[in-house]
């Protein structure tokens, strides 16, 4: 009987010193074919529990450097704790959100406020956001979905109605980040079109166009031609 214990060790620097979680723990007996190496169950395990004790060092850390204001580093008093929910391609995480009254050596608008709500406008990884996207743009979002749930532990905890609404969202802003569109390529009011000066024929106007392969062709070049579709 083999053991397999996986740990995180985090190193910071900031006087708190090294802090080690197990994260996985995994056995193995007689080898087999199908336990040879990490299963997909064990593997999304794995992910899942790394990103969290990742986070969760991450979030404290940064909690840690709000607690004091950042231009006086005045103690900031604290008001309260909320949950807020992140997401991530390798599991959906729960995270404490400390409520904090501003310094008063600057005025604000507000008397409290979240740092981290702030911070995680998203509550979804822009890397989950982009995969979403990608997939959905191939095929469809049931498929997309069948796709996470087999390989990403996050899969079994997004549905399509996610996928689609986080799919639309990403195109609306890259739609906003394209210029105006052009609606005439040709200068100057319709109106004066006509008194343009005559293009010289035969005007060809391309409709589509593909490649056609013989079934006996031996390399990429040969037996191989293209045709247009034209008109003109």
């Amino acid at each position: 009987m083999m053991k397999i214990r996986v740990q995180e060790i985090v190193e910071s620097d900031n006087g708190i010193g090294e802090i080690v979680q197990e994260i996985a723990q995994f056995e193995r007996g007689q080898l087999r074919p199908e336990q040879l190496g990490l299963t997909m169950v064990e593997a999304k395990g794995l992910l899942e529990g790394l990103q969290r004790t990742v986070v969760e060092q991450q979030i404290a850390g940064y909690s840690r450097a709000q607690s004091a204001c950042l231009l006086c580093g005045e103690r900031r008093l604290h008001k309260g704790t909320h949950a807020i929910v992140y997401r991530t391609l390798f599991g959906k995480v729960a995270l404490n959100s400390p409520r904090l009254f501003h310094c008063q050596c600057q005025p604000q608008r507000t008397r409290t406020f979240s740092p981290l709500a702030e911070l995680l406008v998203e509550r979804t990884s822009p890397e989950l956001l982009y995969l979403e996207a990608k997939y959905a743009s191939l095929v469809s979002y049931g498929l997309s979905l069948k796709l996470f749930e087999e390989v990403l532990p996050i899969g079994a905890e997004i549905n399509a109605s996610t996928v689609r609404s986080h799919t639309l969202a990403a195109a609306e802003r890259m739609e906003s980040e394209l210029g105006d569109e052009q609606a005439f390529f040709i200068e100057g009011c319709e109106r004066d079109w006509e008194e343009l000066p005559r293009p010289d024929m035969p005007l060809t106007v391309g409709i589509d166009g593909g490649y056609v392969n013989s079934c006996e062709q031996k390399g990429k070049k040969d037996g191989r031609f293209e045709v247009s579709s034209a008109r003109a």
